[in-house]
């Protein structure tokens, strides 16, 4: 789990970030009606599909553009936990987002975001998730060739790019890289507008 406190526009944000097994099997339809049911004016949960997740910065750059959207009054939906799949996804239109990066009857990873108020709902919440959903991956969204092959075809991403911004060819370096490059197409949905 990872929590961080985002400052945008004057106004402080909590986000926290986690990688979690679906160890309890939970279908499309149950993993929203809990989304859903812990959301409220001061707290927004979105589950997404964690295979397509680079890493953790992935999400906080989705999460940060996704809460100035709505600060800036430019979002593409109506609601947080809707522009924060958006922006992970790289994409305006929101149901090739659902699409990509929705979550899906059988998905084992699921990647979480929680953005609050303060640290302790936002803590308390993600314990909640993971006590109902199954189990939190630790460490969260790992460095593996297989995440980096899927998450490389999934958004176009070659390794000419990769290697311009990598600092070295270790896995988890060249994982870094490939988040940098998502994190610059998040970032251009935002003036997509």
């Amino acid at each position: 789990m990872r929590i961080e406190q985002l400052g945008v526009n004057g106004t402080d944000k909590v986000v926290g970030i986690a990688e979690l097994r679906n160890s309890n099997n939970l279908k499309q339809k149950e993993l929203i009606q809990l989304a859903t049911s812990m959301s409220s004016d001061s707290l927004t949960v979105q589950l997404l599909n964690g295979l397509l997740i680079a890493n953790e910065i992935h999400l906080l750059s989705a999460a940060q553009n996704a809460i100035r959207a709505q600060q800036g009054d430019y979002m593409v939906s109506r609601s947080l936990d809707v522009e924060i799949i958006v922006f992970a996804s790289a994409q305006r239109q929101i149901g090739r987002a659902l699409e990509a990066l929705g979550v899906h009857d059988g998905l084992d990873e699921i990647a979480l975001v929680v953005i609050g108020t303060d640290n302790s709902s936002v803590e308390h919440s993600i314990k909640d998730l993971v006590d109902t959903i199954g189990t939190e991956t630790l460490p969260s969204f790992s460095a593996t060739i297989e995440r980096m092959e899927r998450v490389k075809k999934h958004f176009q991403i070659g390794d000419k790019e990769i290697s311009a911004i990598s600092d070295s060819e270790t896995l988890e370096s060249q994982l870094d890289a490939l988040a940098r490059c998502i994190v610059s197409r998040v970032s251009l949905v935002a003036f997509d507008t």
